[in-house]
């Protein structure tokens, strides 16, 4: 297995409010956290810092006991559980993080976050922080955006082409740190062999689409020596792209190849 990551500030920006952590356990188990920082200059980037660390702190404690024995001695459910302990840790650190801090209020951050232990994924997402599958020619988003746009596409009332959706691409309906609680989504997939997984903030998706990201990814011809620097190249490639495209955003790429 390997694992890269990449941040950006992009084109517009003064600030990246966006943060990444990758971890590699062993050969064969890695975690993977991406986090896009709302609340202003500091606030954006205090959430996304406070949310990924603390994140990252509990899934910490729960795989490294395990990493070299032979029986992992824990379950699905047992990761799942670790994956909504590790996000209530996280939303915990921002939000009293924001109240003690009254210029800070309402700061918040997207998550999410690959657990890959062998060919399982556990995925967690909040917000429009995205997670994708990629081989051969074959792209998929495996998370959902809790976005306004996502909802106005799932009722109907709105298609990518209508002005709408440009205009309020930014809007999330959830985010890590705003509440005293959030919601997450989980996913646990099977992935085979071969298979690029690809972690990123909106600052990637909404200037580059899924055929070229999976074109630079997963088919990219001057590039097909998958180490990881090769692996770093695409990861970089994404993000000039990005750039090219107007970079409007903060752009953070993290690809792990199984």
């Amino acid at each position: 297995m390997i694992c890269v990551g990449n941040t950006d500030i992009g084109m517009v920006r003064d600030v990246n409010q966006d943060t990444f952590i990758l971890k590699k356990y062993s050969e064969k188990t890695c975690l993977c956290v991406v986090c896009d920082g709302m609340g202003g200059a500091k606030g954006g980037e205090e959430a996304s810092r406070l949310a990924s660390e603390a994140f990252a702190q509990v899934v910490d404690e729960f795989i490294t006991p395990y990493i070299g024995r032979k029986d992992k001695g824990f379950s699905a459910n047992d990761v799942r559980k670790t994956l909504k302990l590790a996000l209530s840790k996280a939303n915990e650190a921002v939000y009293t993080f924001a109240k003690a801090n009254s210029r800070l209020k309402g700061m918040g951050t997207t998550l999410v976050c690959a657990l890959v232990i062998g060919n399982t994924v556990f995925g967690l997402n909040v917000g429009d922080s995205r997670m994708y599958f990629m081989k051969g020619s074959k792209i998929k988003q495996i998370t959902k955006d809790h976005s306004y746009v996502q909802f106005l596409l799932d009722t109907g009332k709105i298609t990518k082409d209508d002005m709408e959706y440009q205009l309020n691409k930014n809007v999330i309906t959830r985010a890590v740190g705003t509440e005293i609680s959030v919601d997450p989504d989980i996913y646990r997939s099977n992935v085979s062999n071969g298979t690029f997984i690809l972690l990123c903030s909106d600052g990637l998706c909404n200037y580059v689409n899924d055929e070229t990201i999976c074109d630079i990814v997963s088919n990219d011809v001057l590039s097909k020596k998958i180490d990881e620097i090769g692996l770093n190249i695409k990861s970089r490639r994404l993000i000039d792209t990005a750039n090219n495209n107007g970079g409007g955003d903060n752009i953070t790429v993290a690809l792990i190849k199984v």
